[in-house]
């Protein structure tokens, strides 16, 4: 086989594999660490974005089964169980291998955070610091991440209780969700309501999509916000509650990017815009390298 053929046969493989759409997912911490994101990009065999999408999937602190006495509040001492790719993996026990727990802390009186729930000779212990190893910092690893939202796709995060190093699993976090659904952006999730003053989240994620999928090589960072009236067409696969009549207000905050006002208003629109950005990256380095 000559170095010709070679060079035109090396050619002919690149571009069969331009042929067909390509997609990735960013996984991300998000929201001041209390929810875990996934941005899905998938783009054609020019580079055109054909579909985009964000997942933003709440934490345990959305989830959680309330463990005051009266079970309308959250104390010290809530357990969560959540798979890992890197917990606990030579433990026998398979209520515990494979899994994180992580515990509501409020260690030396603080305000409390998710910290790392660890199995140990005789039970489980968490830190003696209520920052140390916490839950979004362990999932800043994307690997981690991924796992998250694999779990809560799947409904296999769980409320759990301990006993020494006696697991014993309850309601899963879809029955005990605190805003009507786990991902804040699905039709059905009651999080940030579209009220007279505010479009609400689930509008704000389709305005930012709309405008992405546009234009995904923008200069998202250096987006500006004015004064804007903002229209809305209902549309129930986008917020199956909202009526946007009840939005009322005559202009709004909006972020616009090149003077192109996006329709976008919350304060998160460049931050999902840039974690769309980087699986759009992703999405077109795949067509040419496949890792």
């Amino acid at each position: 086989m000559n170095r010709k053929f070679i060079a035109i046969l090396v050619v002919f493989m690149a571009l069969g594999s331009l042929a067909f759409a390509q997609t990735a997912t960013k996984y991300f911490v998000a929201h001041q660490g209390g929810y875990i994101g996934a941005a899905t990009v998938t783009v054609d065999h020019s580079g055109k974005v054909v579909a985009a999408e964000l997942e933003e999937w709440q934490g345990p602190g959305g989830w959680v089964e309330y463990n005051s006495p009266d079970g309308k509040s959250l104390v010290d001492g809530a357990v969560v169980r959540v798979p890992d790719p890197f917990a606990n993996l030579s433990n026998p026990n398979p209520q515990i291998r494979g899994y994180m727990f992580y515990i509501y802390n409020q260690a030396a009186g603080g305000p409390g955070v998710w910290s790392q729930y660890t199995p140990g000779a005789n039970g489980f212990t968490k830190p003696a610091r209520q920052y140390e190893r916490d839950f979004e910092g362990l999932m800043a690893n994307p690997m981690r991440a991924e796992a998250y939202v694999k779990a809560a796709r799947e409904d296999t995060l769980v409320n759990v209780k301990i006993d020494g190093l006696k697991v014993a699993v309850g309601k899963k976090a879809s029955q005990t969700v605190h805003y009507g659904h786990m991902d804040k952006a699905n039709k059905n999730s009651v999080y940030m309501p579209l009220n007279a003053s505010s479009i609400g989240y689930r509008y704000n994620n389709k305005a930012l999509l709309d405008f992405f999928k546009a234009n995904p090589t923008a200069k998202f960072a250096d987006a500006t916000i004015k004064k804007a009236k903002v229209r809305l067409v209902e549309d129930k696969s986008v917020d199956s509650s909202a009526k946007v009549a009840s939005y009322t207000a005559a202009e709004d905050t909006v972020y616009a990017v090149a003077d192109v006002v996006t329709g976008a208003t919350y304060s998160d629109f460049q931050h999902y815009s840039l974690e769309l950005q980087a699986a759009y990256m992703m999405a077109i380095a795949n067509m040419t390298v496949k890792f």
